[in-house]
């Protein structure tokens, strides 16, 4: 059990860096959403052009500092 949440990442293919997509608290919320960008293609966040061909990981927060520092960048 991960008290501090779970990151939602892309990797495009060919690329190597992690892209975060998604903030959540659970692990099955975060499983849920992979499955539901794996039948609907979501767009990029930055360029809003359609995100194919990707990876989805999901990733677990293992810090504080982390934690508080991703939930201050989640615009909503």
């Amino acid at each position: 059990m991960n008290k501090y949440g779970y990151k939602v990442c892309y990797k495009k293919q060919g690329k190597e860096k992690l892209k975060i997509y998604l903030i959540t608290n659970a692990y099955d919320l975060a499983e849920w959403h992979i499955r539901w960008y794996k039948k609907h293609t979501p767009t990029d966040k930055q360029n809003n052009c359609l995100l194919k061909n990707v990876l989805w990981f999901i990733v677990p927060i293992t810090t504080y500092a982390e934690y508080k520092h991703l939930w201050r960048d989640v615009p909503f």
